[in-house]
């Protein structure tokens, strides 16, 4: 019965989700405390973003690993989230399907949890696309 419940919100999710533009990224992000979190300036999570999913909200891949990846910042749900996956740790507390959702507020307290814990180096993208590079490009005329 959990796992139909977290298919429904996730299907809910997917058909409210969509593919955020740059600026409107910068904004959420900054809005909920990313700019400068754990050292990092806001292009960094915006950079990340981008290679993760190209900002879409909705995004649901299967992983390397176990589990899958959810949302803007492909949170792994053996780890993070939960969708049922067979011992999975939930880190974050969250339901994997609260990671879809456009407002972003579970998928930023969740990758905000993940920083504090591992840094940004726990996304292979950050570091091989973003890390040691200029990131005022990405936040750039977005004031």
């Amino acid at each position: 019965m959990r796992l139909v419940i977290v298919l429904c919100m996730m299907i809910l999710a997917v058909c409210e989700s969509r593919q955020l533009g740059r600026c409107e990224v910068v904004r959420l992000f900054r809005k909920q405390g990313l700019d400068g979190f754990e050292g990092f300036s806001l292009g960094n999570y915006v950079c990340m973003a981008y290679w993760e999913t190209k900002w879409k909200t909705h995004k649901v891949r299967d992983s390397d690993n176990i589990g899958k990846d959810y949302g803007i910042f492909q949170i792994n749900s053996y780890k993070w989230c939960n969708d049922g996956t067979t011992g999975g740790k939930n880190l974050c507390n969250v339901s994997c399907g609260d990671l879809l959702n456009d407002n972003l507020k579970a998928s930023v307290e969740c990758a905000k949890l993940i920083v504090r814990r591992e840094g940004l180096k726990a996304w292979e993208t950050w570091d091989k696309y973003c890390n040691g590079r200029k990131m005022k490009r990405w936040t750039k005329s977005c004031d």
